[in-house]
């Protein structure tokens, strides 16, 4: 076999694995352009909630996502708003004790999101819930945000993945960090689900049956808990839905150096 034989069995080789990667990209894409017929019904029982607001070093942003929060026109009797606090200040704990919401103070010596949740799931009912809804601390919804999870969830869904979107559009970086979160929202959430593969999650905004939740949580080991949470819903076949009508919003990116450590 001569060096030429050699490079062009590479060559063919490369191209066949990038064009593989080009080929999937654009298959979901072009898949997520169809328009979805199926709606969910409503529901005829209201299912309970527990939303987790993991909050480390927070104290910017998590007043105003909770208050966001509890402005919900979901029933008050069928959730409850629970915040993991890990190193926030005093004042802020103390408006939040004042606010309608469950605070768990945690001081972990490497503090992470998974043992936020960890640490709450070891310390609720597993009887009292039906699903846990996990948000970022500077996240907010609109009102109807547990009325759409609860119709989905009657409907058979134990996972659903919410339309994760932008906040703010007030620096080149954050457009950008909007811009590719949309991108992949087209590609792997829409695009997939459009073929009847699961969505990919995205960290927050997501929905998770609580029995489910409350056995599997303690296997996540890595700061990647949403790529951990994908592998272990595969391990048992267990469908990831995304319902793109249903908005949170998160506040992106707006430096530069921040958006490259992500």
């Amino acid at each position: 076999m001569t060096l030429y034989t050699i490079l062009d069995n590479i060559d063919s080789l490369c191209f066949f694995l990038l064009g593989t990667s080009v080929l999937y990209l654009f298959v979901f894409a072009l898949l997520s352009h169809i328009k979805r017929k199926d709606i969910y019904p409503a529901a005829g029982k209201l299912h309970r909630f527990v939303i987790l607001y993991p909050a480390y070093k927070e104290d910017r942003v998590i007043e105003n996502a909770i208050s966001n929060f509890l402005e919900q026109d979901y029933p008050k009797s069928c959730y409850d708003v629970v915040v993991i606090s890990d190193q926030m200040q005093d004042d802020t704990i103390n408006r939040l004790k004042s606010m309608s919401v469950t605070l768990m103070e945690v001081h972990f010596q490497q503090s992470s999101k998974a043992k936020a949740m960890q640490y709450a799931m070891e310390n609720l009912d597993k009887n009292t819930y039906d699903m846990v809804v996990i948000m970022d601390a500077d996240n907010t919804v609109e009102p109807n945000f547990l009325h759409e999870l609860n119709k989905a969830y009657h409907s058979g869904c134990l996972v659903i993945q919410a339309h994760r979107m932008a906040k703010n559009l007030n620096t080149d970086t954050a457009i950008l960090d909007a811009v590719s979160e949309e991108i992949n929202n087209s590609i792997f959430r829409k695009g997939h689900v459009r073929l009847g593969l699961s969505a990919a999650l995205i960290g927050s905004g997501m929905a998770i049956d609580f029995q489910w939740f409350k056995k599997n949580i303690f296997k996540l080991q890595t700061a990647g808990e949403d790529k951990e949470l994908e592998a272990l819903l595969l391990k048992e076949n267990i469908f990831i839905e995304y319902l793109e009508h249903v908005n949170v919003y998160d506040e992106k990116t707006q430096k530069d150096s921040t958006f490259y450590n992500q």
